[in-house]
């Protein structure tokens, strides 16, 4: 992925040749499976359509509302998610969602989420703020970077938002 020789990789890893070709060939595997067979298709290339703007607010009006049975029936029966830097992806609409209610989403412990949409990489993006309970501004916490397939959301990829916000000209606080 960085140009770099399996020699090299292995050199700087610490491990032999072999085992970083076996890694890139699982890892070949892996994104085959996860990813769409056409570099195009990964993202789109113009701005969301008016129906794809109505998923959007469908999605933050759940996500607002700690809507967790709303959020399900806006996922893909397949839905991925992944957290970077988190290892661990989500797959099925069931899944990535009891994931975020066992973090506390929807809960009232946890606070009140708001949402703006943004853009990142060309893809769509809500950029979620959350008040927590006794505070009285929405702090930055996550951008949900967006893939939309047959009127319902296939991928979310999410990452912490406050090291974003300057790049995507969004503001420090709501």
């Amino acid at each position: 992925m960085l140009g770099w020789s399996a020699a090299e990789s292995a050199s700087l890893l610490g491990v032999s040749v072999a085992a970083v070709n076996s890694a890139l060939q699982r890892a070949r595997a892996t994104l085959k499976q996860h990813l769409p067979r056409h570099r195009l298709d990964w993202a789109p290339g113009s701005e969301p359509s008016e129906k794809e703007r109505a998923l959007l607010q469908l999605y933050m009006d759940a996500m607002e509302h700690g809507d967790a049975a709303a959020m399900i029936e806006l996922l893909r029966e397949d839905a991925l998610c992944a957290m970077p830097p988190s290892p661990r992806w989500y797959v099925g609409r069931e899944a990535v969602v009891a994931s975020w209610v066992e973090g506390g989403f929807g809960s009232d412990s946890y606070g009140h989420l708001k949402c703006l949409t943004t853009r990142v990489n060309g893809q769509p993006a809500v950029a979620c703020y959350l008040r927590r309970p006794g505070d009285s501004e929405y702090r930055p916490l996550v951008i949900d970077v967006l893939r939309i397939e047959d009127r319902k959301f296939a991928e979310i990829t999410a990452f912490p938002l406050e090291p974003l916000l300057e790049a995507l000209g969004l503001p420090q606080t709501l």
